[in-house]
Order: C-alpha cells, then sequence, then structure tokens
C-alpha cells in the first residue's frame, strides 16, 4: 500500500517537472507550476485556492519522493545492482530543495484559506497575510529543536482556535519534520556512495560509469592527493576520462608535465575531446606540456584545430615540425595547401613527412611542386619524389622522370626508371582499352 503511493507520488511529480534531465527545463517547469499555484491562490475563489493549495503541497511531498526514488536508484546503480546509465537520469536535488522552500509560501495560505472556509482559528480584526507568514515561520522554528516554545517566542498573533486548525497545524510540523529528516539522510547517504565508489574507482577505473558526473569533484580531489601512487593517478585520470568531464581538463592537462602520467593523461584529454583547454597549453613555456597537448589535438584531428597546429609549428624545431605534419596527415580535410608548404621546409624529415602525407593527392599544384623538387640536393627526397611522381598520368613529369635516369644516386635513377615504366603500362592499357 504505501509503496503504491510512494509511486504515485513520483508519478504526480512529473506535474513538476521531475521526468526532465536537462537541469534549465526542470527547474524552469518547477518553478512554472508553483508559480501559477501561488499565484490563482491569491486572487482565485476561497474554494478553489484551497484545492489548488493542497495541489502544491502534495506536488511538495512528490518532489521530494521522485528524489529519494532518483537517489536509491543512482545508489543501485553505484552498487552494481542495475546497469543503467546515472547520468541518464535527472539530477534531483536542487528541484526537491526548491520544492521544499515553496512551503514557506504554501503553507500561510493554506492556513489562511482553511480559515476562511471552516473557522479554524483566532484571527485579530487588524491581522493581514503578513501574520499568516509568521504563523508558517512560527511552525517552522517549533520543528527546529522546538527552541522558539522554549524561550516563548511567538512571531504571529493568530492563535490556534478548533480542533480541526490544530489537526492542521501538526500535519505541518510533521511535514517539516519529514522533510529535513528525509533530507539529512539523503545527503548523508549520497556522500557515502560517492565516497565508496571513488575508492573503488582507484582500483577500478570502469566504476566511474556507475557513478556518474556528479562523483567528477570528489575525483578531482584524489587527482591532488599528496600521497596517491602513480598507479593510483594513473586509474583516477582514466576514471575521470572515462566521465569524458571538461571539468577535469585543467587538472588532467597538469599531469602532462609527469613523465609518468603523461601518456595516460594524452590519452585522457582525446576521450574527452574538449579543444580549448589543449589551445590554450600550447602557448605554454613547458615543453612536456606544449608535446602534450599537440599529441592530444592531432589525435582528436578536428578541422578547426588546423590553424593553431600552424602557428605552433612555424614557431618550434624541427622535430616538433614533423610530429604536426605526420599528424596533419591524418585529417580528412583543410591540409592539402599545408602539407603543399611544408615541403619547401629546410628539414629534410618534415619535407619527406609532408610528402607522405600527400599520398593521395593527384592534383596539378603537387605536380608542378614535385617537377621542381626533383633538383632536391638531398638524395632521399629526390629518391622519393621520382617514385611520387608515377602517380601523375600528365606528360609533364616525363622529362624530369627522364633526366632522373642520370641521378649520381643509383637509388634515384632505378626509381625513375620504374616509375617511367609504369607510367608506359598506364599509357598502354588505356590504349588497348581505347582500341576495345
Amino acid at each position: 500500500m504505501l509503496a503504491e503511493i510512494d509511486r504515485t507520488l513520483v508519478r504526480f511529480s512529473r506535474l513538476f517537472g521531475t521526468g526532465l534531465r536537462d537541469s534549465t527545463r526542470q527547474h524552469a517547469m518547477l518553478l512554472a507550476a508553483f508559480g501559477l499555484i501561488h499565484l490563482l491562490a491569491l486572487f482565485a475563489d476561497p474554494r478553489i485556492a484551497w484545492v489548488l493549495l493542497w495541489m502544491g503541497y502534495v506536488g511538495v511531498l512528490a518532489v521530494g519522493r521522485a528524489w529519494v526514488a532518483n537517489e536509491k536508484q543512482r545508489t543501485r546503480i553505484a552498487r552494481k545492482l542495475s546497469d543503467a546509465d546515472p547520468d541518464a537520469l535527472p539530477d534531483l536535488r536542487l528541484s526537491a530543495l526548491v520544492s521544499a522552500l515553496q512551503l514557506i509560501v504554501i503553507i500561510p495560505l493554506l492556513l489562511r484559506s482553511s480559515h476562511v472556509l471552516f473557522g479554524l482559528y483566532s484571527v485579530p480584526d487588524d491581522a493581514g497575510f503578513a501574520d499568516w507568514v509568521l504563523l508558517g515561520i512560527d511552525l517552522l522554528f517549533r520543528s527546529i529543536l522546538d527552541w522558539s516554545e522554549i524561550y516563548g517566542v511567538q512571531m504571529s498573533s493568530i492563535g490556534l482556535d478548533a480542533m480541526g486548525g490544530r489537526h492542521l497545524v501538526m500535519l505541518f510540523l510533521l511535514t517539516i519534520d519529514f522533510i529535513l529528516i528525509q533530507g539529512l539522510v539523503r545527503v548523508f547517504e549520497i556522500r557515502r556512495t560517492i565516497d565508496e565508489g571513488v575508492s573503488a574507482v582507484v582500483r577500478d577505473p570502469e566504476m566511474a560509469y556507475r557513478l556518474g558526473r556528479r562523483a567528477v569533484p570528489r575525483l578531482l580531489e584524489q587527482l591532488q592527493h599528496g600521497e596517491m601512487s602513480s598507479e593510483g593517478r594513473i586509474h583516477v585520470i582514466e576514471a575521470l576520462a572515462v566521465l569524458a568531464e571538461r571539468r577535469a581538463c585543467g587538472p588532467i592537462l597538469d599531469r602532462f608535465k609527469d613523465e609518468a602520467l603523461h601518456a595516460t593523461a594524452v590519452a585522457a584529454m582525446v576521450a574527452i575531446g574538449f579543444l580549448p583547454p589543449l589551445y590554450h597549453g600550447l602557448q605554454s613555456e613547458n615543453e612536456k606540456l606544449k608535446q602534450g597537448c599537440v599529441t592530444a589535438i592531432l589525435r582528436i584531428a578536428d578541422p578547426q584545430s588546423i590553424n593553431p597546429l600552424i602557428e605552433v609549428m612555424e614557431a618550434s624545431e624541427s622535430p616538433m615540425r614533423e610530429r604536426i605534419v605526420r599528424g596533419l596527415s591524418r585529417f580528412e580535410e583543410g591540409v592539402q595547401t599545408h602539407l603543399i608548404t611544408a615541403l619547401s621546409d629546410p628539414s629534410t624529415q618534415v619535407r619527406l613527412a609532408a610528402l607522405q602525407g600527400l599520398t593521395l593527392d593527384t592534383g596539378e599544384e603537387l605536380m608542378l611542386r614535385l617537377i621542381e623538387m626533383t633538383h632536391d640536393p638531398v638524395p632521399e627526397m629526390r629518391l622519393a619524389v621520382v617514385d611520387a611522381l608515377q602517380r601523375f598520368s600528365d606528360g609533364r613529369v616525363v622529362p624530369s622522370l627522364a633526366a632522373a635516369l642520370t641521378d649520381e644516386d643509383p637509388r634515384v635513377a632505378r626509381q625513375a626508371q620504374r616509375s617511367l615504366d609504369h607510367l608506359e603500362s598506364v599509357v598502354a592499357r588505356r590504349g588497348g582499352s581505347s582500341d576495345q
């Protein structure tokens, strides 16, 4: 029976937005529902206002029970009794608090409307709405250690009269006590569940799936813990990557400087996929941090990151330029012009990396650039160029390949001959196809 009542309250709470996962829409719907009740209760007929206020009162209880049900479900997930995604559930903590605060308005209005309909209280002739509000505050003070009764403090001039009014006051006192106790118990339970889960994450990073994003602050505390081992920090970083939480980007970036954590931290930033902190890290004076940011950005391979990478490349030494050029070749679009420009780099390794990145390019711009590069002073570069020229079925490449047959490096000469043979076979196949 009680379970069915609880389920009914949870279903009723959806009228106040508890079924919405988006927190902004959830809170907007909650405030709109209670705001409408308050507004109508102030100006509607007393009987209609009385019914609406009881709906609001039940709504407060319903939102509280929905929150409890939500937290119990999260606890079951954390303890591996359910395989649901905790982040797919709405977070009702703030909604439960805002809903409970509505009693500050609902209780005075209910007391007033009940008196208008049934004459339950002793009300002075000059009493206004403020006196009913003060009566509600008196009830709140009696629920908190009953200190107002001990010191004889009574803020409202309205007194109890009929037995029905006393019953109503007792109901509200029990409601306030119930909400306070329920809230305190649930807050401690939430903290205990998160603490237990975070302790397990240090051994099993996949446990982060079962905690959800609300565990991020505690995980970040663990990451900063001075006494934690490198292995434990690695597991915490992996857990933050599992949650793909952007708030973790700053602390994870700091771990780029740690040799033992560098690879894990870079992989975590790739999993999170949030680029602005990585762009900021490119400006760092710490070479290890900068290298980690470049590696992560290249792995994410977002076309928007091409320009920041080119800026770093222009200001870096040869090894970093080569790394960036090789990474750019994995981008699906927007890098062709930059790779062709890199063919003029003073470093042979950078030029070779750029040429390898242009393997699928058969455009005229690249062909003309390669024809010029057949006179490169580095034999390895000339070898790569005459090999690449066989991709272009254009008569303009033949003179350069023919000239390379007499190259001083025998490897280049042999490759030039193979490239010419390949082009000749391509022309022969095309000729045979056209005859048919």
